[in-house]
């Protein structure tokens, strides 16, 4: 099938242009296939359009009723691309963004009220979950994940890689004493993850030659998630591994201490946006990660 738009909009811009090779030069086209053209287009609707002399052309009565319809049609095709590219530009609209507790309470909540502030037209549905989330199902625009990140069929922006650190509240450390070397750990009392035991080995460098060191924490209050384990350091119920952006107020404030530091093996947790892989990225979502990109 003929490509019809666009033989209406060559015809248009003969006529606009007042010459074939204009047309030709508008469309990257050769003089001769814009004749070719308007030939098959004669063809096919049975009349004659165009009187062609050597230097040029007039219109039939045919081909100006021809030129009429189909500068209105072009013109409402232009609007139709126009309205939908303004649309995909503009930012406004809902934007479901899902992230875990840890880092939507201490890191993303205030950002969202600085992007909300300086984006009037969007609305954000905030969903706290520590549990994995499906986008498409959940018709979710933008997980916030920590770790490796393994589907490979979404698009993902690394915000940030932040340190993991060994921290114990005052109080604790007041009733059971520092512990001094990696091992002594096992004689503490320590928060560990039930549903995930691949982060209760928690890893260290012995600062005298650099060798790892990995001790398996058996701990006596296990929790299903970061805040928790976070609460309960506070209230000294035992020593925690958290990630430094969850804690760092309350190191700076003297609410935990941070342990071993001597023997920190620099150890980070990744944590990454991801999004469905689309060909074009709403702007809503463009917009929102490059603000987090830069503000964390």
């Amino acid at each position: 099938m003929q490509n019809r738009a666009l033989e209406m909009e060559v015809f248009v811009t003969i006529v606009d242009a007042g010459s074939f090779s204009a047309a030709a030069r508008a469309f990257s086209m050769s003089p001769s296939a814009i004749s070719k053209l308007v030939t098959r287009l004669e063809k096919r609707l049975g009349v004659q359009l165009v009187v062609r002399s050597t230097r040029s052309f007039r219109l039939t009565s045919e081909g100006a009723d021809f030129y009429e319809t189909s500068r209105g049609i072009v013109q409402e095709i232009a609007e139709a691309e126009a309205k939908i590219a303004r649309k995909a530009e503009a930012v406004g609209g809902l934007l479901k963004v899902s992230t875990n507790m840890p880092f939507g309470m201490h890191v993303l909540s205030p950002l969202v009220v600085r992007f909300l502030d300086d984006n009037p037209g969007m609305r954000i549905d905030l969903e706290f979950s520590d549990e994995p989330v499906d986008l498409i199902a959940e018709k979710t625009d933008i997980a916030i994940r920590t770790g490796v990140l393994r589907d490979s069929s979404l698009r993902s922006r690394r915000l940030l890689d932040s340190p993991r650190l060994i921290v114990a509240s005052p109080d604790y450390l007041a009733r059971f004493g520092t512990p001094q070397r990696p091992e002594e750990l096992r004689q503490h009392a320590c928060l560990t993850f039930g549903a995930r035991p691949h982060l209760n080995t928690w890893q260290f460098s012995d600062p005298s030659d650099g060798a790892s060191v990995h001790v398996d924490i058996l701990g006596r209050l296990l929790v299903n998630n970061g805040e928790s384990m976070r609460l309960f350091a506070l209230a000294g119920a035992g020593i925690a591994r958290l990630s430094q952006f969850h804690v760092s107020r309350d190191l700076a404030e003297g609410r935990l201490i941070r342990l071993l530091e001597p023997w920190d093996a620099g150890e980070t947790e990744p944590i990454s946006a991801i999004y469905s892989a689309q060909t074009h990225v709403p702007q809503r979502i463009r917009r929102f990660l490059d603000f987090l990109v830069r503000a964390i």
